[in-house]
């Protein structure tokens, strides 16, 4: 449906480009400044005029080429030209609201192309505004952590309106992006452009050995930057677009009721009137039958009687004061409330779920006068399942399970509805496995690191990762490194970073509860299943300030399981089996003074080995128990020298009477198996990679004999690792 939107929209909008000249949004001003091909004579040029308040000349290095591009005319750009500007941006410019807007097209959207940059002018990375591409920064840029991606890439070789507003009445920091009058996304972003800021036209900005980097390979029609931010209805009307808009349902979204009052936007200042075409036959809108035509004066219509789980197609036409159609509209679609079971306990794709389980509960859909509870072993059985496990009344919540569950075995079910005089209600699929037998002195455990809740939209990453751990167990190991399947984790380490700026009291707060919440902390109460053991990195703050720190001392006290927390509430360890598992949070050092740097106090590790020592001494001792460390600095390799090699040293001095069976560490943001003084450090990757739009984990499995080692990206297996414990770790030969 959005793909259909897409497609006719690119059409629309290629018809006006090609046959309208571009109109003047009425409260723009006199914009920043104006770059129009049309203004350009056809053939090779160096240099493009801008026009506006701050006007200059823009110039290559290399010669561009001006010529009608799918009825057009525009600058092309073939790929490591750009175009500079000769002046700088004014000084306090950047702390003012803003529009820009494109006229583009692009022969392909797959990769992010830069099509304009506000630069300092000594160069450096910039203000980046982007045409398409599936990373974080495909639709806009600002230093390391303010950015965004489109929602849905514009099609490729068509004519498209791109806008960026940012700021407004009251400070406001919200950053919307708009492709073709529709906004595609809107978000918080706090940023800085450069003050006196150069214009970069066509790349990024930024060389490396190959040249300049992320530019721009398609044609630019105009491009300008106003010094107010427009509405979508202004935005609209400069990229030429004059039918209805903004639909209430919005566009392919299901309704909660079946009475419904439907409302958009008009499009043309020009409409005094409206005629709706609603109905469940797209075709019959699409080709405006009359008997569905129902003429209003105001933006909006009551729709009653809507049938469960029925979708609906309508479109609004605009007519002037003479009665004549201004602009065919759209075709939106919404879907009738469907009455759906819901809140399924245990809940969908938990693999933490007891086998003493004896009761399926839900919520029932609103409009069930009866239901049915179909379950199996395979999704594909119960999709096909004709026959009810139990007939149950509308009002009924729960099911008795009729056999008891076994031990490592995943289950699927779901809810239908019968809905009265209403359509019937086919319900979800949902599955949950029971956790596996335990087995002693065999433990499963995933690590994670560096969630950076707070930076891009990692919070979405973070919940996609959290996804694929609690559906994980049950799931085939590599044949590479034995086989087998992922057994139930005992739990989940964090280590570090949970926060992107946990000493921010402005927003971490929030950012830490939004953490929690997905997380958890006993595998009950979050998105997570299994119990969380998290610690703190550099990015949670120094001990003054850190929200992080906080939040940990205060989950210390009500996690269940510990076998030592220190003095100072903030490290601890626990214990499975035969190994004994220590989270020392940023890393096994003292104080400040082992810290390499200038942020001694802000990365103070609070007596973590004080902690380490005391801890190994009164709970592993002699006893030959293996022994896991997790801290957030390595100890070799990947960002691991910020703290001293004699600090490290000391650590070593610690672990070494010890079995250790590895050293796990976050902070480098890459998965990697370094060996250091004959032990295994093992760097965990990442949970969120916001520029990649993906992350990873670490699935760890000690039994009595072996350690193995993989990383957990979504969707595949990564790097491996399956060595004899106790076996020492050679280091890679120059």
């Amino acid at each position: 449906m959005k793909r259909n939107l897409s497609i006719l929209l690119s059409l629309l909008c290629t018809a006006v480009f090609a046959y309208t000249s571009i109109s003047e949004p009425t409260k723009a001003g006199d914009a920043i400044f104006d770059l129009d091909a049309s203004q350009l004579v056809q053939g090779s040029i160096q240099e493009w005029p801008a026009k506006g308040t701050y006007a200059g000349l823009l110039k290559s290095e290399q010669p561009l080429r001006v010529a009608m591009v799918n009825g057009r005319q525009a600058v092309e750009f073939s790929g490591g030209n750009d175009l500079i500007s000769g002046f700088a941006l004014p000084a306090g410019f950047e702390k003012s609201p803003f529009t820009v807007e494109a006229w583009v097209l692009n022969p392909t959207v797959e990769k992010s192309e830069t099509l304009m940059v506000l630069a300092p002018s000594k160069g450096g990375p910039g203000t980046e505004f982007s045409f398409a591409g599936s990373s974080t920064s495909g639709a806009f840029r600002s230093g390391f952590k303010a950015t965004t991606p489109f929602t849905t890439l514009p099609d490729p070789n068509a004519w498209h309106h791109l806008a960026w507003t940012y700021g407004g009445v009251g400070g406001d920091s919200t950053l919307r992006v708009y492709v073709d009058g529709e906004l595609d996304l809107e978000r918080a972003l706090k940023f800085t452009i450069t003050p006196q800021a150069v214009i970069h036209v066509g790349a990024s900005g930024e060389t490396n050995e190959a040249g300049k980097l992320k530019h721009f390979t398609g044609a630019i029609a105009r491009l300008r930057m106003l010094p107010v931010v427009l509405s979508q209805s202004e935005l609209r009307l400069s990229a030429g677009l004059k039918t209805a808009f903004a639909p209430e349902p919005a566009n392919d979204t299901t309704t909660t009721a079946l009475n419904v009052r439907l409302r958009w936007q008009p499009g043309s200042p020009e409409a005094i009137s409206f005629v709706v075409y609603v109905d469940s036959d797209r075709s019959a809108v699409e080709a405006g039958k009359q008997e569905l035509a129902r003429r209003v004066t105001t933006s909006e219509l009551e729709q009653k009687g809507l049938k469960v789980g029925t979708t609906y197609f309508w479109r609004v036409d605009q007519i002037d004061k003479q009665g004549k159609l201004i602009a065919p509209g759209l075709v939106w679609s919404f879907k009738a409330d469907a009455g759906l079971a819901a809140g399924p306990l245990p809940r969908d794709h938990d693999s933490n779920v007891a086998v003493t389980t004896k009761i399926l509960t839900w919520q029932p859909g609103q409009y069930a006068t009866r239901q049915r509870v179909y379950i199996g072993a395979t999704a594909d059985e119960v999709e096909h399942a004709t026959k009810p496990m139990a007939e149950l009344s509308g009002q009924a919540r729960s099911f008795s399970l009729p056999i008891a569950l076994l031990p490592g075995t995943r289950c699927f079910w779901r809810v239908d509805s019968d809905n009265g005089t209403q359509p019937a209600t086919r319900g979800a699929i949902w599955t949950f496995r029971t956790r596996d037998e335990l087995v002693k002195n065999d433990v499963t455990f995933f690590v994670g690191s560096d969630s950076h809740y707070g930076r891009e939209n990692n919070a979405a990453i973070n919940r996609r990762v959290i996804d694929q751990m609690n559906a994980l167990p049950g799931e085939s190991l590599p044949a590479s490194i034995g086989g087998g399947v992922v057994r139930t984790p005992r739990g989940v380490a964090m280590n570090g970073d949970l926060l992107d700026e946990g000493f921010n009291a402005e927003t971490a707060h929030a950012q830490w509860s939004d953490f929690c919440r997905d997380y958890g902390l006993t595998g009950t109460d979050g998105r997570l299943c299994y119990p969380l053991f998290e610690g703190f990195g550099n990015h949670d703050g120094g001990p003054a300030k850190s929200i992080t720190r906080a939040g940990i001392k205060e989950r210390n006290a009500k996690r269940s399981g510990l076998t030592s927390v220190s003095t100072n509430g903030l490290h601890y360890s626990w214990d499975w089996d035969q190994v004994h598992l220590v989270q020392l949070n940023l890393f096994g050092g003292n104080g400040p003074e082992d810290v390499k740097g200038v942020n001694g106090r802000e990365h103070d590790p609070e007596g973590a080995l004080r902690f380490l020592k005391e801890d190994l001494a009164k709970n592993v001792g002699n006893s030959g128990r293996w022994v896991v460390v997790f801290q957030h600095f390595g100890w070799l390799g990947g960002m691991s020298d910020w703290w001293h090699a004699d600090a490290k040293e000391r650590f070593y001095e610690v672990v070494k009477p010890y079995h250790i069976a590895c050293l796990i560490n976050g902070h480098s943001h890459g998965a990697a198996f370094v060996p250091w003084h004959g032990l295994l450090t093992i760097h965990d990757g990442a949970t969120a990679r916001g520029d990649g739009d993906t992350g990873d984990f670490l699935v760890v499995r000690i039994t009595d004999k072996e350690l193995i080692v993989t990383q957990r990206k979504l969707g595949a297996w990564g790097i491996q690792k399956r060595m004899p414990l106790g076996a020492p770790v050679e280091s890679p030969k120059p």
